[in-house]
Formats: C-alpha cells, sequence, structure tokens
C-alpha cells in the first residue's frame, strides 16, 4: 500500500510540474544578434567621414575643414587615418583573382578599404552596422532612396550591370558607384563604393 501511495504522490507532483516552454514546431530559429557598430576611434567625436570619387574626405565637426585621403597613398597611411575614427580594423583579407588583379582588403565594420600593391586603391561601403557612419557630402548614404538621392546629384544607372541595379553618381573618372536594392524611386541604397573593387563583370 505504502509502494502504491509513494507512486501516486510522484505523479501527482509530476502533472503539477510546469511544462517547459516549447517552439512551435514550424518556427524560424532565432537570428543571431547584429553586431553594434565600433566607431570608437579617438578622433570618433570630433572628425566625420565623407565618401568621395578620388578617396576619403574627413572633416573636422566643428570648423568643416576637410582633407583628402586620396588613392595612392600607402596602405599604412589609409589604414591610421580610417582606424583614427572608425577603431581597430575587424579584420585584413586577400583575394588573388579579383577582376582587376590581386587585391588586399582592411575591414571596419561595414567600410572595406581596397589595397593593390601596398597602395590605397579604393573603398566599398556595404549595407552593414557602422554604414550610417558615412556618406557623401551631398548627404547621399546607405539607405538613401533613389528619388531623394536625385533631388541632390545626377544619378546614373549602368545599363545591363551583372551587378544588378548599379549606378553612378555623376559621370568622369572619379565618380561615386553604388548599387539600388530594387528598380523604382522607393529603392534604396545597398551599397556605395569608388576606386578600384573586386568586382567580376
Amino acid at each position: 500500500m505504502r509502494k502504491v501511495t509513494t507512486l501516486f504522490m510522484i505523479g501527482l507532483l509530476a502533472a503539477c510540474k510546469p511544462a517547459a516552454d516549447k517552439a512551435p514546431a514550424d518556427a524560424e530559429p532565432a537570428a543571431p544578434p547584429i553586431p553594434a557598430a565600433k566607431a570608437d576611434g579617438p578622433a570618433a567625436a570630433t572628425t566625420a567621414v565623407s565618401l568621395d570619387g578620388e578617396g576619403l574626405r574627413f572633416v573636422d565637426k566643428s570648423s568643416g575643414k576637410a582633407s583628402l585621403l586620396a588613392f595612392g597613398v600607402p596602405r599604412a597611411q589609409a589604414e591610421a587615418a580610417l582606424a583614427n575614427v572608425a577603431g581597430k580594423e575587424d579584420d585584413r583579407s586577400t583575394n588573388d583573382e579579383c577582376g582587376a588583379g590581386p587585391m588586399q582588403f582592411t575591414r571596419y565594420d561595414a567600410m572595406t578599404l581596397n589595397f593593390q600593391d601596398d597602395k590605397f586603391v579604393g573603398w566599398f561601403l556595404g549595407n552593414e552596422p557602422g554604414a550610417a557612419a558615412f556618406s557623401t557630402i551631398s548627404g547621399i548614404a546607405i539607405g538613401t532612396t533613389r528619388a531623394k538621392a536625385g533631388e541632390s546629384v545626377s544619378i546614373i544607372d549602368v545599363e545591363d550591370s551583372t551587378l544588378g541595379e548599379e549606378f553612378s553618381i555623376g559621370a568622369g573618372e572619379n565618380v561615386v558607384g553604388g548599387m539600388f536594392a530594387a528598380p523604382g524611386d522607393a529603392a534604396k541604397i545597398d551599397a556605395l563604393f569608388a576606386g578600384v573593387n573586386c568586382f567580376f563583370r
């Protein structure tokens, strides 16, 4: 009888236990958290970085004075200049099979600096954490719509591009290029770039 009572009590305790929360069988797994952008270089509070077809422009936030980090400067100089605002680089990589020839890269959040023969030759800004810290002098940035961008600059579509909805801002040798996420005036800019990039056209 005691055995039966014990079994009965165990059964009652098991029944009183709250059921473990179970995700529905068809629920999608939670996405990993997006890392926060650093932008923690020693000059981050006083200097803005402007996207330019000739390189990157560093703008003093209080005076508005700008200086150009031009394509062609040594890699160490370019890395030190951006690290002063963006903080320590996230990684370095190489690709020997780029359409423009072997290239090296240094990435700072959404911004990647491109190098050939130890010289700064291009930059690429992706739609990633940290992208909001960069824009052109005219305010074009990741997330700007085609209609909004067209109010301040001339947007030239690149016909038959293998990269998708590719465009350039203005014409000439030193232009800023980019890609919209979709066709149409409401489409947002998904990437911006200038100089030499690792594209396969």
